[in-house]
């Protein structure tokens, strides 16, 4: 495979690193490395992207390639506890993938293993998958795992060289560089007049401090999720923009990433890949108005967000024919403009119970979920999903970014407005 990296793509990797999304599972039973590594083979021929790194030639294209790409690397160790995996769990979203090994994907493995059970975290270098393909993956990793004689066929559509956008989008995005350079240079003027002049040294700080990660995790229970979506059916309001409206009191500006498998070019199916934007609501949470009012509110503002105009509107800004290190000094500046200055994101990866993961099994199945989001400017985000019909939040910043107090006050509150909603239906 070979080829280069399309607009989704390269603005991705432009954002630095580290950059990854991980994903925690405990699997009911003990799995070997011998047995997984069979089963990764698989994954690595169904999912071309799970094989591929990325180089840059010396007109600094960057290309998608698997030419001498080997296995996905494992790191074994011995189940202590479960502080020692969440340990593990921070490490790989603190570590950068070494893209100048010739060898290695942009994927990785831990694997640790006990009697009882075993925890594997997945590590993907966030250009090649979004957060669905990283649940797409755990439903086939667990198949291959039940059914080891399973023959597998490629997804094909990442190796697909045609323009991934549509022709209605393309034409509006900048043909010519100098166009983007221009924009560029606005944008520096908007941001001094806006925040000030911004410290050279922290421009280009995409390097996590070690042991500087804090994650979160809670959910509801079983009756309390059955509870939350029946009060949103009742007011008209998606789940999402009623848990979005539980942050609202404390972030004005909340990113959604937004799932564009069926707005591109071509069908993408269930490959795994990126295949992601965001769209971003801008909204004061009125304390005089009820809960639902404001959750109305945010859910018009967020459809009109979805609208093609708004999703691609980065995209229509940039053409990737600019140097990759001015894309690396301009989107943190972007990004800091668009969430002034406190940047906040919501990634709802829905129901897993519907995408087909083996929860329940004599043989392998899922016990427990959860993952995160590396991100180079510090950002909070909540990784938010429904599991064995519970529904989980994890919540994870960078300690030396954001106050823990203000953070636990934060997660506190949200709490409490969530009682107070089942308590209003009880």
């Amino acid at each position: 495979m070979i080829r280069k990296l399309n607009d989704l793509e390269y603005l991705n990797f432009s954002l630095g690193q580290p950059y990854n999304i991980v994903i925690v599972l405990r699997v009911n039973c003990a799995i070997s490395t011998d047995e997984l590594k069979k089963v990764l083979r698989k994954a690595q021929k169904k999912h071309p992207f799970l094989k591929v790194r990325i180089q840059a030639d010396d007109k600094d294209i960057f290309w998608f390639t698997s030419k001498g790409v080997k296995e996905i690397p494992i790191e074994h160790a011995e189940y202590i506890s479960d502080d020692q995996t969440n340990i593990f769990f921070l490490k790989n979203l603190e570590t950068n993938f070494n893209i100048k090994d010739l060898n290695l994907p942009l994927f990785r493995i831990t694997l640790i293993t006990s009697l009882e059970h075993t925890d594997i975290i997945l590590c993907a270098q966030h250009t090649i998958s979004d957060g669905l393909s990283m649940v797409l993956l755990t439903r086939d990793l667990i198949d291959f795992l039940n059914n080891p004689d399973i023959d597998v066929e490629s997804l094909d559509t990442p190796l697909k060289k045609d323009d991934i956008f549509s022709p209605k989008i393309r034409k509006r995005i900048p043909n010519k560089a100098f166009l983007t350079k221009a924009f560029f240079s606005l944008l520096r003027i908007y941001y001094f007049l806006k925040f000030g002049k911004k410290k050279k040294e922290n421009l280009h700080d995409t390097d996590y401090i070690k042991d500087d990660l804090r994650l979160i995790l809670w959910n509801l229970s079983i009756d309390e999720t059955d509870l939350f979506i029946q009060l949103c059916k009742q007011n008209k309001v998606s789940v999402h923009s009623a848990i979005s409206s539980l942050f609202l009191p404390e972030f004005s500006t909340i990113n959604n990433p937004v799932n564009l498998r069926n707005r591109l070019n071509y069908p993408i199916g269930e490959a795994f890949g990126l295949y992601a934007s965001g769209a971003v609501v801008k909204m004061k949470y009125k304390e005089n108005q009820d809960f639902w009012v404001n959750a109305n509110h945010y859910q018009s503002k967020l459809l009109h967000s979805l609208r093609d105009k708004n999703i691609y509107k980065i995209h229509k800004m940039v053409h990737i024919g600019v140097p990759i290190e001015l894309l690396k000094e301009l989107s943190p500046i972007f990004l800091e403009i668009a969430s002034n200055q406190e940047a906040f994101g919501i990634t709802n990866l829905g129901s897993l119970d519907r995408m087909g993961i083996e929860f329940d099994s004599n043989k392998f199945s899922v016990e427990s979920f959860y993952g995160a989001l590396s991100f180079p400017i510090g950002a909070i985000t909540v990784l938010v999903f429904t599991m064995k019909g519970q529904l989980h939040f994890n919540l994870h910043y960078l300690e030396s970014h954001h106050d823990a107090q203000r953070i636990e006050k934060i997660v506190e509150n949200t709490k409490n407005r969530i009682r107070d909603l089942l308590a209003e239906m009880k």
